[in-house]
C-alpha cells in the first residue's frame, strides 16, 4: 500500500511538471509543383558535308515562355545548324555548293546520255559519269532536276509555333554577277511523316497546321523568290498546334520541312540554264527562326 502511494504521487508530480513546460513550435511548407514549358526542337546537320558535318543533330532548343508574337524565342543551344538531304533513307548534311558546280542532265538525246551520280550528290565532280549519247538538233544540256536544290530540317514541339525566314549574304560571281535574290525561286513544303528504317520520322506526329494554311510564303500559287525574304524576317509558316500527337521520341514526334530553290534566269526557254549564260555562281543564306504564334 505504501509503495502504491509513492508511485501515484510520483506520477502526479511528473504530470504537473509536464503541464508547466513551454511547447516547442515549428512549421514546414512543402509545395510539389510541375510546369511544362513551351519548347520547340529543331534538328538537321551540325555543318556542311565538306566541313565534316554530322546528321541528325539537334542545334536549336527554343523555349517560347515569355516571348511575344514577332519576338524570337530564346535558344538554349548556342550553335548554328545546317539543313540536310534525305537520300537512300539516310540523313546527309548538305554541301555548301562552293566546291564545284551543279550536276548537268542530257535532254532529248537520240540514245544514251545516262548520268551516274556518285556521292557527294548535287555536285558535279570527277566521281560522276555519263554514258555516250547521240544527238540531233533538239539535244541539249540543262541543270539536273531543272536546277532544283532541296534541303530539309525537322521540328518537334509541344506547342504551336511560327517560322520566319530571311535571305542574307547574297553571292553572285562570274557571268552571274548581274543576278540577285529575284533569280532564286523559293518553295516551302512540310511532311508529317516519312523516311525509312531507323531514320523514319513522324510516327507519333500530327499536322501542325491542319487548316491547310500553314505555309504563308512559298506555298502553292504564284512563283515567289528570295527577294520577298531579303528585307526582313518574313513569316513562312504559321503553326496551329504542336507536332507531338502521341508518346514517342523526338524523331517520332517531328515534322520535316523542305525548302526547294530553283535558278531563274532570263531567256532560258523554259530551262534553268543555257550554255549562253556562261559560268558563275549565285547563292544566299536562308536563316530560319522560331517565333511564338
Amino acid at each position: 500500500m505504501k509503495l502504491w502511494k509513492k508511485i501515484r504521487k510520483g506520477g502526479v508530480g511528473l504530470l504537473l511538471a509536464g503541464a508547466c513546460s513551454v511547447p516547442a513550435m515549428s512549421s514546414v511548407v512543402d509545395r510539389p509543383f510541375f510546369r511544362a514549358a513551351s519548347v520547340v526542337i529543331v534538328f538537321g546537320a551540325s555543318d556542311f558535308e565538306e566541313n565534316g558535318g554530322e546528321a541528325p543533330i539537334v542545334f536549336d532548343f527554343h523555349v517560347l515562355d515569355g516571348a511575344t508574337s514577332g519576338q524570337a524565342a530564346p535558344d538554349l543551344i548556342g550553335v548554328d545548324g545546317r539543313s540536310i538531304n534525305f537520300n537512300t533513307q539516310r540523313f546527309n548534311p548538305i554541301q555548301s555548293g562552293e566546291g564545284s558546280g551543279w550536276e548537268f542532265q542530257i535532254n532529248d538525246a537520240t540514245f544514251g546520255g545516262a548520268f551516274n551520280s556518285s556521292a557527294p550528290h548535287q555536285t558535279l565532280d570527277a566521281n560522276d559519269s555519263y554514258t555516250a549519247f547521240g544527238l540531233d538538233n533538239t539535244t541539249d544540256v540543262d541543270l539536273l532536276g531543272n536546277g532544283s536544290r532541296a534541303a530539309r530540317f525537322f521540328v518537334a514541339s509541344n506547342v504551336p509555333f511560327d517560322l520566319f525566314a530571311q535571305a542574307t549574304n547574297l553571292v553572285a560571281t562570274g557571268d552571274f554577277d548581274a543576278l540577285d535574290y529575284s533569280n532564286i525561286r523559293y518553295r516551302l513544303r512540310y511532311q508529317v511523316r516519312g523516311g525509312g528504317g531507323v531514320n523514319r520520322w513522324g510516327q507519333s506526329a500530327q499536322d501542325p497546321a491542319p487548316s491547310g494554311n500553314g505555309v504563308t510564303y512559298g506555298g502553292g500559287g504564284p512563283v515567289v523568290t528570295l527577294e520577298g525574304l531579303a528585307a526582313a524576317p518574313t513569316k513562312v509558316f504559321q503553326g496551329e498546334r504542336r507536332t507531338a500527337r502521341a508518346a514517342g521520341s523526338i524523331m517520332q514526334q517531328a515534322v520535316g520541312f523542305q525548302s526547294r530553290y530553283n535558278l531563274l534566269g532570263s531567256a532560258i526557254n523554259g530551262n534553268s540554264y543555257d550554255f549562253s549564260q556562261g559560268t558563275g555562281s549565285l547563292g544566299a543564306d536562308i536563316v530560319y527562326t522560331v517565333y511564338t504564334p
